[in-house]
């Protein structure tokens, strides 16, 4: 995901009746590897890597 806001994205734990915030609690618990990096022009972009198992 690419975006033009300049701050770096922060994991949270937000409260049970928040509807919000759970974006990268999301990528950090399925993803194999994650990171942001800094892109041409203002922003970011944070990747990930998901492991694949090969079907049968």
């Amino acid at each position: 995901m690419t975006d033009t806001h300049p701050a770096q994205p922060a994991r949270r734990t937000p409260g049970t009746d928040e509807n919000g915030g759970r974006g990268l609690l999301l990528v950090d618990a399925l993803a194999a590897d994650w990171g942001v990096r800094d892109r041409l022009g203002p922003g970011k972009t944070v990747w990930a890597e998901c492991a694949t198992v090969p079907r049968n």
